[in-house]
């Protein structure tokens, strides 16, 4: 199967391997694919899934925080 990708999106799966984390194309397909599947298996709405995705983006950019101080 061949699939054209947008621009946008062919950049997006660049930078997944580009990260180390994936070795092909077909492992960051198979990933996302998982990872939609298990949020459509939880019902997640769509503001929750903002909230993910908005997280995700804090923790993309070095955003985080220790636990034990996000609590105190």
């Amino acid at each position: 199967m061949n699939i054209a990708l947008s621009p946008e999106t062919q950049k997006l799966l660049e930078d997944k391997l580009n990260s180390g984390g994936y070795h092909t194309a077909d492992d960051v397909v198979h990933a996302a694919l998982e990872a939609l599947n298990e949020l459509e298996a939880y019902g997640f709405d769509e503001e929750t899934l903002d909230a993910i995705d908005r997280a995700e983006d804090r923790i993309e950019r070095g955003e985080v925080h220790d636990w034990k101080d996000a609590r105190e």
